[in-house]
């Protein structure tokens, strides 16, 4: 692996590490739920890209790498582009209670890191699409805990989860029945952009 592939993530993990642990210092200092705090989406698939790329900077992987590995770091990228699209369609106009430079870095800049990383170092064996639905386990899973939860406690991470805000729970299944779907179109999107530019390089 190329020196400046490996700085390049270094440098990203170690910005988004600041960006979370600013977040947390924030949340901590207003006296919010420590729990509530890592039930985010934001913070958990941040927290995943930077095992990502860490795991790429301290145990590079030879050429061609294991299949393994690229699945998970392709998992990483749809988390992240899941993300930024997230953030920039519902949530960029709510008044969240965000550190600035934190919300800049974790809900639009790392979900372009994480892209740029699958373009400049893609997949080194052919992911099959079956393989890539494992994506869906932890967003799923995600989800399921974060509406179990909110009902028992009355607390949901975002607006557009949440009941109450969204007129019933029936909205928000067909809100999260379309971001599944969404997710699916990614999938394929980030299998295609992997396959393709392997062939390229040839």
């Amino acid at each position: 692996m190329s020196w400046w592939i490996r700085g390049y993530r270094l440098f990203f993990a170690a910005l988004a590490l600041a960006a979370v642990f600013a977040q947390l210092m924030q949340s901590i200092g207003a006296n919010r739920s420590t729990v509530d705090f890592f039930s985010y989406f934001t913070i958990q698939s941040n927290l995943i890209a930077i095992a990502v790329l860490l795991w790429g900077v301290l145990k590079p992987a030879p050429a061609p790498g294991p299949l393994t590995r690229d699945v998970i770091r392709g998992a990483a990228v749809l988390y992240l582009a899941v993300t930024g699209i997230v953030f920039a369609l519902l949530l960029s106009d709510q008044p969240l209670v965000t550190v600035p430079f934190a919300n800049t870095v974790l809900h639009k800049l790392m979900p372009v890191v994480m892209v740029v990383d699958w373009v400049i170092n893609p997949p080194s064996k052919k992911i099959t699409f079956r393989k890539a639905l494992l994506w869906y386990v932890y967003p799923v899973a995600w989800l399921l805990y974060t509406m179990i939860r909110g009902a028992i406690v009355g607390w949901y991470p975002y607006p557009f989860l949440n009941p109450q805000l969204m007129g019933g729970m029936g909205n928000v299944l067909k809100l999260t029945a379309l971001l599944l779907a969404a997710a699916a179109l990614l999938i394929v999107l980030i299998v295609w952009i992997g396959r393709a530019i392997r062939r390229w390089e040839g």
